[in-house]
């Protein structure tokens, strides 16, 4: 694998990357809230558990 060729070379816009990376990253793994936006912690978030209607 390719090292990620950083956009820019300070330091500062580097930590924003790759926290963003990291936020994009719980987006994709549904750890993000969507009504706030902010990452649920992992002990909290809960996924819903699928049922079908008329099953018992």
């Amino acid at each position: 694998m390719q090292p990620t060729i950083r956009q820019y070379p300070d330091t500062w816009h580097a930590a924003e990357e790759d926290q963003e990376r990291a936020w994009l990253d719980d987006w994709m793994r549904g750890r993000v809230c969507p009504a706030t936006l902010q990452v649920c912690s992992r002990t909290t978030a809960t996924v819903p558990a699928l049922t079908v209607a008329g099953s018992c």
